[in-house]
């Protein structure tokens, strides 16, 4: 069998005999439809076992369209992704948080799906220098799909120059003087002293003789002060008590996007608390992706109604007058105080008399006034 099919031009591979009058061999595809023409000639049958093969390969890949349509997105992916951003990284910041250049490279053009050849470096680099001014010098560099964001921060930042012309210091309250420390200027208060609200402490002018000193004076005063307060505090509260049941919502994150699944996502801040955990989907390397999904936890509560007893409503009054005079001060103490507390309809009214001991220095731009061409 294996000469007759050589001599009609039908060239045999690998011919084994699998049986008595079994032969099995392998030949080209272009060879096929000879040999099925000669088997038809002698009464012989044939049987195809496996195809092997490009044109095999390819053929039955087009039986398999979904695999083909991913195979030409791969390739279209592979072709077209490296000319667009998909990661952005911050190196070199230490002080300036890294999220605060990521938004402000993204306002700038710098985001996830940007082309590559769009990025402009020096527009990018004046527009970040402009916005945050933190920085001494950013440069982009990209790579692959990596943009790369290289910031270097300012080593000393300058202290504002002092204004120029002539400054005064004078009281911004009322009160005793009871510590002067004059650091510049010509002093015109003493210790014992009392003054009014706008007085002049401390002249910019110091008369030398023959001629006068204009300088911007600098001082620290300490007086002797009285000041009232009033506060109200409401009689009756609602605060959250037992646990009446827990709820989880999900949403989708898509760069500064937000895609919730679920209805109804607003709450009552008063019957229930929320607490919301953010996943990004993250590369190895630490890269992160501006995709990610968002957990919401959301707590109920069965409100509780309560009342403050007088005690309670004279502490917390005395410890926010205590804090408020404080914050007011730029610099002392509450020496003494008297308070009184009234009961209204559904409130408390507490009112206070404190003798506080602060700092009533504060710098006045002065006026330099000419006539005749002498300066007064």
């Amino acid at each position: 069998t294996i000469s007759f099919l050589t001599s009609h031009g039908v060239h045999v591979q690998d011919a084994t005999l699998t049986g008595d009058l079994t032969l099995c061999f392998r030949i080209s595809r272009r060879e096929f439809r000879k040999l099925a023409q000669l088997a038809d000639r002698r009464g012989e049958r044939l049987r195809i076992l496996r195809r092997k093969g490009i044109y095999w390969t390819c053929k039955g890949l087009l039986k398999r369209p979904v695999l083909l349509g991913l195979a030409a997105c791969m390739l279209a992916f592979s072709l077209y992704l490296p000319g667009r951003v998909l990661l952005v990284r911050v190196e070199g910041n230490q002080s300036v948080p890294s999220r605060q250049i990521l938004e402000a490279a993204e306002d700038c053009g710098i985001r996830f799906w940007t082309a590559r050849r769009g990025i402009r470096s020096e527009q990018v680099k004046n527009k970040l220098l402009g916005v945050i001014p933190q920085l001494q010098w950013v440069g982009i560099n990209t790579a692959g799909c990596v943009a790369t964001i290289s910031v270097r921060e300012r080593s000393l930042i300058d202290t504002p120059a002092e204004a120029p012309g002539v400054c005064n210091v004078v009281a911004s309250r009322e009160g005793v003087i009871t510590e002067v420390t004059v650091l510049q200027g010509n002093p015109l208060c003493k210790i014992g002293q009392a003054v009014q609200a706008g007085e002049l402490l401390v002249s910019g002018y110091t008369d030398c003789g023959l001629s006068i000193q204009a300088t911007r004076a600098k001082a620290e005063i300490y007086a002797m002060t009285n000041r009232e307060l009033s506060a109200l505090l409401p009689a009756d509260w609602t605060r959250k008590g037992d646990v009446t049941g827990k709820e989880k919502k999900y949403s989708l994150l898509i760069g500064k996007k937000r895609i919730k699944f679920g209805k109804n996502s607003g709450i009552l801040t008063g019957t229930c608390g929320k607490m919301t955990e953010i996943h990004h989907l993250t590369l190895p390397g630490g890269f992160v992706l501006p995709l990610g999904w968002a957990v919401e936890t959301i707590t109920y509560y069965q409100p509780q109604e309560f009342s403050i007893s007088p005690e309670e409503a004279q502490a917390e009054l005395c410890r926010f007058s205590t804090d408020y005079l404080t914050k007011t001060m730029v610099a002392g103490e509450i020496m003494d105080h008297q308070e009184q507390l009234e009961s209204l309809e559904n409130a408390y009214q507490m009112t206070g008399e404190y003798a506080c001991q602060e700092m009533i220095a504060r710098q006045q731009n002065g006026e330099i006034f000419k006539t005749n061409g002498k300066a007064d």
